[in-house]
């Protein structure tokens, strides 16, 4: 009995790390007062949680109908907490992150440099 426990706690654990490391693939939708959402190949759309960087992103409108990769776990039906998130192009992977040209600063927020306050570009890096 011990041993059959062990091993349904080992199972246990071994799919919760699963859970951790599932891959979302889908497009942006933002629409006027509603939280954006990530709309996969076959029409269905997820609420996607995650940090605010994660969350600023998804609501950045340059990002707004682009296909995306997320990291992260199912949280509920029709639900998924991304941990990474990841812009495709020609079948390549790129990191999404904001740079400042007039303060050489590069963060994960849209929106104004912390420095200077100028707007920040868009720039997705390949990720090898």
């Amino acid at each position: 009995m011990r041993l059959l426990l062990t091993a349904a706690a080992a199972l246990a654990l071994g799919a919760g790390a699963a859970d951790q490391n599932q891959v979302l693939r889908g497009r942006i939708r933002q629409h006027a007062g509603k939280p954006p959402v990530l709309q996969t190949a076959d029409g269905r759309p997820y609420a996607v949680s995650g940090d605010e960087f994660t969350r600023g992103q998804m609501a950045d409108p340059k990002l707004n109908g682009r296909e995306i990769e997320l990291e992260g776990r199912a949280s509920g039906p029709g639900a998924f907490e991304a941990a990474r998130i990841y812009t495709l192009r020609d079948g390549k992977r790129f990191r999404v992150t904001y740079w400042c040209d007039i303060c050489a600063i590069r963060t994960h927020m849209p929106g104004r440099c912390m420095c200077c306050q100028a707007e920040t570009e868009l720039q997705e890096l390949p990720v090898p």
